[in-house]
């Protein structure tokens, strides 16, 4: 069975968006810092569903698809006290969310108008925080993202194509940075979860709609003592996005 005409529509296309949630983060640690507020950012991305034939051979479906995703946080910051006659110390933290991840798979037709495709996954996210503005202090977060994922394509009428998908990672190469304090860190390998939900409508031959909504949590293992002492703890971060945009079928 060759891939679902409307399917292979919509998943072939260079795509914009803007991106709309909430983040959250926790540091596993007493006394704590916390961090939760409003994310806005935007997505883009390119990707393809292509009929596998070989020398008239029926092949699996080749998928490929590169995504970049930008946020810019409005987060509250706390950090509880370290004496009980202390206040804590509240701010704002601009943070800023870069995440660009590439999925290569292999599909297959499930049923009539429907295609599951698994798929391998490799990329790289960073997180800088901006704490108290100009008279704060500026730390940056980064790691590497290796695993793969499962994607589910249902073709609800001739234009309207739902998705759902899930993905893991392995959380490599991480490490943060304070310049303020003079403090660099590693991290060892921890794990990500995303789960997302959408939808793509096509609203011409060429020009699509697209919205979803989508799910990440991962955590950061934390690192050893720098030379001040000074260490970062393991951490969690929740984020909740959904995503509108247009798309440009080829």
């Amino acid at each position: 069975m060759a891939a679902d005409g409307t399917i292979q529509a919509a998943e072939t296309k260079v795509s914009l968006g803007v991106t709309a949630g909430y983040g959250d983060y926790e540091e596993n640690i007493m006394p704590q810092d916390t961090e939760g507020g409003p994310l806005v950012g935007l997505t883009a991305g390119v990707s393809s569903l292509e009929p596998g034939i070989m020398a008239g051979y029926r092949l699996p479906d080749l998928y490929t698809d590169v995504t970049y995703d930008f946020s810019n946080g409005f987060l509250s910051y706390r950090r509880d006290p370290l004496l009980p006659a202390e206040a804590p110390l509240e701010t704002g933290d601009g943070a800023q969310y870069n995440t660009a991840i590439v999925r290569l798979g292999a599909g297959a037709a499930a049923g009539e108008g429907e295609e599951i495709i698994p798929y391998i996954a490799g990329g790289y996210q960073n997180w800088h925080r901006n704490l108290g503005g100009g008279t704060g202090f500026g730390a940056t977060y980064q790691a590497g993202l290796v695993g793969g994922g499962l994607k589910l394509d249902v073709a609800n009428s001739a234009a309207l194509v739902l998705s759902a998908a899930a993905e893991g990672f392995a959380v490599v190469g991480g490490s943060v940075s304070v310049p303020s304090q003079d403090f660099n860190g590693n991290f060892g390998a921890s794990a990500e979860e995303r789960i997302s939900l959408g939808a793509d409508y096509r609203l011409t031959r060429t020009w699509h709609a697209f919205a979803g909504l989508g799910i990440t949590h991962y955590e950061y293992t934390g690192s050893k003592p720098g030379i001040a002492g000074i260490a970062d703890p393991l951490s969690t971060t929740f984020q909740l996005n959904s995503t509108f945009g247009v798309a440009y079928g080829f």
